[in-house]
């Protein structure tokens, strides 16, 4: 009962200031004041002693929640948190999120973490956390609930689109580290392949260093992958977009209600690695700085975009210290990348539909669909499209659906493939002398499939055969990729994840196409 009246108070709190915009110039004050007289009467006359600083906090979120999905507030606590994501490490789940309808709603997992190896997916609802309900769940909340000591164990229940029921997910928490390439290496004798999850203060610097360590290797042209990159930093966008940009051409603009807002971003004619082609990975997770790189390349014809339309969050949020250790992160603008294109997908219906777009299937693939999208011009002439997101050049159906008793067994909190794939390792450790031999010559033939079948039996874990039989390639490549990052480091579990990737396999297709464009410019 004290809940539902402290949820009905802020609800008034919230009515009052949201109220203040819609009043006419010689009375703007009056909700202000209806506010002061509210608070002092909660405070001076309710049941209870009330945790105003509670209180206030939420009416302060429900304020800025009424403006955009991006402006947000901080708390004192959780300035530190905020901070930590891009310039340190802190220990958690790792999942980029938004309270969506009362829920939280995962956007995109951070590659690497517990929540990607657990399978969340964008569009997933958190509905319930160690059992209790997450429904109206806070930020603030979310970082206790979900933050904890790295070994520790949280269990999350997930609402996903498509499923009639609700599954539960265990999570260990891990060291959530700040690291913006996750691998870099040569997919073949020509092609370089580079893994941003993030744009932190440091990413910049880290993509340079890989791409001149593959420039090293003889690499002729690259494959960026941004995909389930949130975004972060736009500086460090900017500064990876003039890497490959040889002119004095504008990466980004914003503009906004005041005129400081007002900013033009161009290149610098360096262009550092300007000599290959480039082709970028995008699907629905790529946000913001992903945005920002990806729509640049497009417009100014000097990559090609491959994937999935992206996330459409385009606008820029600055952020404002307050008296009381914490912060207000306000929009103060928009970004328009080079060709004039708006990146930020409308909000007008409301947060549930901005944010369940994401599941639409298909929305890129409809030649009706683009033609109600407003139309722009690459520097060479080719039309691209807005409406928010970045449509990509090359749109590949995002298809690699597998049972779900597969995918329970393979992202199983206890790991089997990896448990299993640590009694393999040695053996194959001792037999090849690096992964491009293990990789070329190795075979998982039948008997070992019967091994493996033979052991998750004596273990107990639950799974269906036919289903695991059904996916096997998935679920042999996993196992390998495993064992690959065992031995020879993470870099080589991407590197053999590549096998059942089909955006790379696809982008492969085309490097033709980046070549083409490159020598156009």
């Amino acid at each position: 009962m004290k809940k539902i009246i402290y949820t009905l108070l802020v609800v008034a709190i919230l009515f009052g200031i949201y109220g203040f915009q819609s009043e006419s110039i010689k009375d703007k004050y009056r909700k202000m004041k209806t506010l002061s007289q509210l608070i002092q009467l909660v405070n001076t006359n309710y049941v209870e002693d009330v945790d105003m600083d509670d209180i206030l906090e939420g009416a302060i979120e429900g304020l800025l929640d009424r403006l955009d999905p991006h402006s947000n507030y901080i708390s004192e606590d959780h300035m530190k948190e905020v901070t930590e994501q891009f310039a340190g490490k802190f220990e958690g789940i790792g999942i980029e999120f938004a309270i969506l309808d009362g829920f939280l709603t995962v956007i995109s997992p951070i590659p690497g973490t517990p929540s990607d190896r657990a399978g969340l997916q964008s569009g997933d609802k958190i509905i319930r956390i160690d059992d209790e309900s997450a429904y109206k769940i806070t930020q603030k909340e979310v970082f206790s609930k979900l933050r904890g000591p790295k070994g520790s164990k949280v269990v999350v229940t997930i609402r996903r689109g498509g499923l009639d029921e609700s599954f539960d997910v265990t999570l260990i928490r891990d060291e959530i580290p700040i690291v913006s390439v996750l691998a870099s290496f040569m997919i073949d004798e020509q092609t370089g392949y580079v893994k941003v999850n993030r744009f932190s203060s440091t990413t910049a610097e880290e993509l340079d260093n890989a791409l001149k360590g593959l420039e090293n290797e003889g690499m002729d042209h690259l494959i960026l992958d941004l995909r389930n990159n949130g975004g972060g930093y736009m500086d460090q966008a900017i500064k990876i977009v003039d890497m490959f940009v040889a002119s004095n051409d504008t990466i980004l603009y914003t503009k906004g209600r005041l005129s400081d807002s007002h900013e033009v971003f161009r290149a610098h004619k360096w262009g550092a690695h300007k000599q290959y082609p480039v082709i970028a990975l995008i699907n629905r997770g790529s946000a913001s700085a992903s945005e920002i790189v990806s729509g640049a390349l497009q417009d100014l014809d000097r990559g090609l975009v491959v994937g999935e339309t992206s996330f459409g969050k385009g606008l820029v949020q600055r952020q404002y210290p307050l008296k009381d250790g914490s912060a207000a992160r306000i929009t103060i603008a928009r970004y328009y990348t080079p060709s004039g294109r708006l990146i930020q997908r409308d909000y007008d219906d409301g947060l549930v539909d901005y944010y369940s777009d994401l599941r639409v299937e298909n929305r890129e693939a409809s030649d009706s669909t683009l033609a109600e999208r407003p139309q722009f011009k690459t520097k060479a002439g080719r039309t691209v499209y807005g409406g928010g997101g970045i449509t990509p050049d090359v749109y590949i159906i995002n298809d690699a659906n597998i049972e779900l008793s597969t995918s329970r067994l393979i992202w199983n909190v206890e790991r089997p493939l990896f448990n299993y794939g640590n009694l393999l390792k040695d053996k194959i450790s001792s037999k090849y002398r690096n992964f491009d031999e293990f990789d070329r010559k190795y075979e998982f033939k039948d008997k070992d499939r019967e091994l493996l079948f033979e052991w998750l039996d004596e273990k107990e874990y639950e799974y269906v055969r036919e289903d695991i039989e059904k996916d096997w390639h998935v679920v042999e490549t996993r196992l390998l990729a495993e064992v690959s990052g065992m031995i020879w480091g993470k870099t080589f579990l991407y590197k053999k994840m590549l096998d059942i990737d089909k955006h790379v396999s696809e982008a492969l297709n085309h490097i033709d196409e980046a070549k083409a464009l490159l020598s156009s410019r």
